[in-house]
């Protein structure tokens, strides 16, 4: 909403915009509890999973297994850079990006 202010004359002295704030108490609420919950509650190291959990003793504690996939876009990237790899100046310069094709 803007409201203009004239002078006794009805010339134009000011204007004051007044808007609504982009975040409402509730969304910056809500932030600083996902920041508090994952400086908290999540393993630093940066696996995801709670820091109760990895930090608990192996006997009584969850187990956990590890697996492997390959990132098939991260692949594509890593063929075409080894590929294009040259002597030249412009190799450190060189941007690269990686789309998805088909479906």
């Amino acid at each position: 909403m803007t409201r203009h202010y004239h002078d006794r004359r009805g010339r134009l002295v000011r204007s004051v915009t007044t808007r609504e704030p982009a975040w409402t108490e509730q969304d910056r609420a809500e932030v600083i509890a996902l920041a508090y919950y994952r400086r908290t509650e999540l393993c630093p190291c940066g696996c995801g999973h709670r820091y109760a959990d990895t930090t608990s003793p192996e006997e009584t504690g969850p187990q956990f297994v590890a697996s492997r996939v390959v990132c098939r876009a991260r692949l594509a990237l890593l063929e075409a850079q080894r590929a294009a790899e040259t002597q030249d100046i412009v190799g450190g310069a060189r941007l690269w990006h990686v789309r998805k094709v088909g479906r």
